[in-house]
């Protein structure tokens, strides 16, 4: 199968993920995409629940996929409603604090685009943590993930089948359920699961959406992520808003409620 520029432009989104919630991370995003992504030829949605949102010179439509609802969706209804509203079979799959750093290699993005138009996949990753495999290893531009892998679902930065990610989804999962019981359930299968080969694109000045997983956790930022690298880009944040995180106050705060869950249980 051959495409030419203008016809593969047409078979992908670029979806990000997000929440109302998030809305301050959208400027630092979209920021940093268009000066790191300046052609992008690919349409945008940013899976909103109620807002709009626009950026200068990016082509993006908000998904506001609450409009008219008297509940809060779950992430997982909100993450179902988008996907079933995008028409390109293939989406660019990312999250609103994933901040690139930079340049995209759009060329070595087509080439793996090129790997589910084949149908060889149903979803390559492009951004793996070492723990990530064990990976079929070989010379093509793709690995396989193992069948045995821990994670055989990750939400870091991929591109997917739209309607295998959408058969994934299960309504009443947040996001760590989706990648933990989704793995379970997609280890049963024969999945054709693969990432970009880290020997390839893996290290500086070699990813193919360059960013450090992630800008925030748990609602906060990720001080020695984002601080410089807004800084650098004199992008002005109110970082006093969401906070910073700590991780040694959230190891200590998990140690207490198990010790405290330990006694309660002693008393059982």
């Amino acid at each position: 199968m051959v495409l030419n520029k203008a016809e593969s432009a047409n078979d992908l989104t670029i979806f990000v993920n997000t929440s109302d919630n998030f809305e301050d991370c959208w400027h630092p995003f979209f920021t940093l995409f268009a000066r790191y992504w300046p052609n992008c030829p690919y349409p945008i949605v940013l899976n909103t629940e109620t807002k709009d949102y626009s950026f200068k010179g990016l082509n993006i439509v908000c998904a506001k996929v609450a409009i008219g609802e008297n509940r809060r969706l779950t992430w997982s209804e909100c993450l179902e409603r988008a996907l079933d509203s995008i028409c390109t079979p293939y989406i660019l799959y990312l999250q609103e604090d994933y901040f690139l750093e930079a340049p995209v290699r759009a060329d070595a993005l087509e080439t793996l685009l090129l790997e589910l138009r084949t149908e060889r996949a149903e979803v390559i990753r492009l951004s793996e943590a070492d723990d990530a495999g064990p990976w079929l290893q070989t010379n093509a531009p793709i690995w396989q993930v193992a069948q045995k892998a821990k994670y055989q679902l990750s939400l870091q930065a991929a591109l997917w089948r739209k309607d295998f990610l959408r058969a994934q989804v299960r309504s009443h999962e947040n996001p760590w359920q989706l990648e933990s019981f989704g793995s379970m359930r997609l280890r049963r299968q024969r999945t054709k699961i693969f990432c970009a080969n880290r020997n390839l694109f893996s290290g500086k000045g070699k990813e193919i959406f360059p960013y450090i997983p992630t800008g925030v956790v748990a609602g906060k930022w990720v001080r020695h992520v984002v601080e410089p690298l807004f800084v650098a880009h004199d992008i002005a944040v109110d970082f006093s808003q969401r906070g910073f995180y700590d991780a040694a106050n959230r190891k200590k705060r998990r140690s207490f409620l198990l010790r405290l869950l330990d006694r309660i249980k002693s008393f059982s």
